[in-house]
């Protein structure tokens, strides 16, 4: 089992708030792995997944959010991992993608 990789930037608070959002994903990266998010914000994700990416590793995550037809596909850096966790910063997010997003987890709860 892999050992826990932090980034120092986690101390830092994040620029949008996520919420808990528990839906399946795709990420591209060297091979396609799927799992889980964790929460979900227009920066990023976490997610669960069952696989190694390196922290760094621009990936192509793929979910698709609740009450919008068209699959999400965003590139996606890996800012954190701790075991099958992994936390996931958005690269190139268009302001639409980001209505999208926001629309979807504005009921949510909002993660700790």
């Amino acid at each position: 089992m892999p050992g826990p990789q932090k980034e120092q930037s986690l101390n830092t608070p994040r620029a949008f708030p996520r919420f808990l959002l528990d839906i399946r994903i795709i990420v591209r990266g060297k091979e396609a792995l799927y799992g889980r998010t964790k929460d979900l914000g227009e920066g990023g994700l976490g997610a669960t997944l069952p696989g190694n990416i390196e922290i760094g590793q621009i990936a192509e995550v793929e979910f698709q959010l609740p009450l919008h037809a068209e699959p999400l596909k965003l590139q996606a850096e890996v800012r954190y991992r701790q075991g099958f966790q992994y936390g996931f910063r958005f690269t190139h997010i268009t302001e639409e993608q980001k209505a999208l997003i926001r629309r979807a987890t504005r009921d949510l709860p909002v993660s700790p």
